[in-house]
């Protein structure tokens, strides 16, 4: 085993050192979700998938497929991308104009730009009218405008928008909400602007019961792992570094992760800690990470406490990787 801390990344919203896209529930094929939204994408805004809301609980992955979408969609179809990661009580339509400016910039070089010049204040406005309800409906116009104008512009090169809101339930209900109602908007008009959003499954609920605009948004639920996306998230990062878990290992992992993603990292993390260099894991190591994740250390072993459900100490993971 080469002399590097463990491959894996055991902290949530944290991205892993190999993406598995999980089996796409709409697809009959073994394309998964990436895959099945470029498909749509590259089909066009015509295609009743191309507004998206990724419902699942927390630490499922939700924030490292948006990620991966942003990534493809501009290696792949050549398009400019925005990820942004809700905050609770912020007010993210009136942010979003000029994040969304500076990506087209950056990524449609070659395009003319001169209609989107005149948005360039958009953010100083909207942050001067905030709190107030008529700030609210002008920032919704505000982005509305700069979104369609960005679709105007990438029509000309072939290219697209893809606008990624990670955890859109943190927002104020209402806005969150008006979200579905731009992604409506934008797709009556036919423009290659494509809303992805992440939430709760409670999120999911409230948008189907809006009834106005969800038959325009698609609803993707993100399950856990299953055996073989477990496997493939601990073998491949380990394999690449000249690592192999054994088969036995590999079991234990999965039965005591129970697909969730962010516990395969941590479990693998563990593991590769306890092997010290060795380049085969086996069952040992793995038990004994899973005895230091409950916090119960056998005798001889680094004792690192959970500090509660689904969390693992900074500092000791921190030390371990050194």
């Amino acid at each position: 085993m080469p002399a590097c801390p463990p491959p894996y990344r055991p902290f949530r919203g944290a991205d892993p050192p190999h993406f598995v896209d999980r089996q796409s529930e709409e697809e009959l094929s073994t394309r998964g979700i990436v895959g099945a939204c470029l498909q749509v994408y590259e089909n066009g805004p015509r295609d009743l998938r191309f507004h998206r809301l990724v419902a699942g609980g927390p630490a499922v992955g939700k924030t490292t497929l948006l990620r991966a979408m942003c990534r493809q969609v501009e290696t792949q179809l050549g398009w400019a991308s925005v990820l942004h990661r809700c905050k609770a009580k912020e007010r993210a339509m009136g942010s979003l104009p000029a994040e969304v400016l500076t990506s087209v910039k950056q990524h449609w070089k070659e395009a003319r730009l001169s209609d989107l010049s005149n948005f360039a204040n958009l953010s100083n406005s909207s942050s001067r009218s905030k709190g107030s309800l008529v700030g609210s409906w002008s920032s919704w116009a505000q982005l509305k405008t700069v979104l369609e104008a960005c679709g105007r512009a990438g029509s000309t090169l072939g290219r697209g928008l893809l606008v990624a809101l990670d955890d859109v339930d943190l927002l104020s209900a209402g806005e969150a909400e008006s979200f579905g109602y731009l992604g409506r908007r934008l797709a009556f008009e036919g423009l290659s602007v494509a809303l992805l959003m992440s939430g709760s499954p409670s999120l999911a609920r409230r948008f189907r019961r809006s009834g106005s605009f969800s038959g325009t948004l698609w609803a993707t639920t993100l399950a856990p792992f299953d055996v073989g996306e477990s496997r493939e998230a601990i073998v491949v990062p380990a394999s690449e570094r000249g690592v192999e878990f054994e088969d036995r290992a590999l079991e234990l992992v999965c039965q005591v992760a129970g697909g969730s993603p962010l516990e395969v990292q941590r479990i693998g993390f563990v593991s590769w800690a306890a092997a010290g260099g060795r380049e085969i894991v086996g069952p040992a190591e793995v038990e004994a990470a899973i005895g230091l994740r409950s916090g119960h250390a056998g005798p001889g072993q680094v004792r690192v406490v959970a500090t509660g459900p689904g969390q693992w100490p900074a500092g000791e993971l921190a030390a371990m990787a050194q």
